[in-house]
């Protein structure tokens, strides 16, 4: 098996984090942070492979996040997921527009979760919005 990839998960939710830990170290390094900022800090020493990102979380809010990064020249095309429990009409193409490269909702499944980190992995990266 080929070098496990690394995947940053960032939730205020202590239990969204141990679901997707529990979905996804088998297959993948998972670094969790429990906030925005300390996503940030994360990823002034280290750039995973992917981001998992919830969006409504205290102080920096997910989309701020990502706003942010986007600007970062090492972080321009890293691939990021919206993990999220918005289902409303719209909300998918919010997310992409704003730079995710898909959404998946909560509760996470994680077969299909899976099936979409790998997805988006095989994807070439690319500025999401074509820099």
């Amino acid at each position: 098996m080929a070098d496990k990839k690394t995947i940053l998960a960032v939730d205020d939710e202590q239990i969204a984090l141990l679901v997707l830990q529990k979905c996804l170290v088998p297959r993948f390094n998972l670094v969790v942070a429990k906030s925005a900022a300390e996503a940030l800090n994360q990823l002034n020493s280290a750039v995973p492979d992917l981001i998992l990102l919830d969006i409504e979380m205290d102080g920096i809010s997910g989309f701020e996040f990502l706003h942010t990064i986007r600007k970062t020249p090492k972080c321009m095309s890293l691939p990021v997921i919206i993990v999220t429990g918005h289902d409303e009409p719209g909300f998918a193409e919010r997310s992409k527009s704003a730079g995710a490269a898909d959404v998946v909702l909560k509760p996470v499944a994680a077969d299909s979760l899976i099936e979409k980190i790998e997805q988006v992995l095989k994807q070439p990266r690319q500025n999401p919005f074509g820099l």
